[in-house]
């Protein structure tokens, strides 16, 4: 019996060495359930990463673009604050006064809107003319392209103070407000700025400004400079 049971332990492992083994050749390829499953799973992937991908990059653009805008802003109140300590200007040059009293002589932040938007960019910088009105905004073209603008500015002044003889304009608050291109033709324009936070889209660019800025304007080399100053923010 034992002869018999070692005969067939043998004979089972001949057999078993027998088998013929199955090898894959190197150079073979997927087959085409694993090629499926390999195109599911990258497109769930790309599908996954992509809209946050889009969501950086144009909330990066925006941002640079309202960098842009603040900085239009600030070089248009350094140039009024220069016109103004340089002395020798007509009042008219200055920002324009609003139309209603009650705009031109409260603060600079209750200013509206502008209502139309001008298509010549000579009256918001020669400064040898009258200044476009408070609810006009200027054009701004970049170096690339001078048919289409890329903002429009919307520059005014409040609560004027007055002085000399003949009297002239020595101290005012200053509004500056900054719109994107696309604002133009669009109703309802707001004055706060625009919130550019995680968005694809113009978003809020369409009604509100992308930068605005607000300061005061007085001049310092005028006799009892400190005097109309205080008086100015009474």
């Amino acid at each position: 019996m034992k002869i018999c049971s070692h005969l067939s332990t043998g004979l089972k492992t001949y057999l078993e060495l027998q088998k013929p083994v199955v090898k894959r050749h190197p150079e073979a390829g997927f087959t085409i359930i694993e090629s499926l499953i390999a195109m599911i799973v990258v497109t769930i992937v790309v599908v996954a990463i992509t809209p946050p991908i889009f969501l950086v990059v144009a909330t990066r653009v925006q941002n640079q673009k309202a960098q842009q805008a603040m900085q239009l802003a600030q070089r248009q109140v350094d140039k009024v604050r220069i016109l103004a300590e340089k002395g020798g200007y007509a009042d008219s040059v200055l920002p324009s006064l609003p139309s209603t009293s009650s705009e031109a002589t409260g603060n600079v932040e209750a200013v509206g809107a502008p209502t139309t938007f001008l298509s010549s960019t000579y009256p918001c910088t020669s400064f040898t003319t009258t200044s476009p009105a408070s609810s006009e905004a200027c054009p701004v073209y970049n170096s690339t392209n001078s048919t289409t603008p890329s903002f429009y500015i919307q520059t005014f002044r409040t609560k004027q103070k007055s002085y000399g003889t003949p009297s002239q304009v020595v101290a005012f608050q200053m509004g500056v407000r900054v719109y994107a291109a696309i604002a133009n033709g669009e109703s309802g324009l707001q004055t706060t700025p625009a919130s550019l936070k995680f968005t694809t889209e113009m978003g809020q660019q369409r009604k509100r400004p992308l930068a605005v800025m607000y300061t005061s304007i007085v001049r310092s080399d005028l006799k009892d400079s400190l005097t109309r100053y205080k008086e100015f923010l009474q």
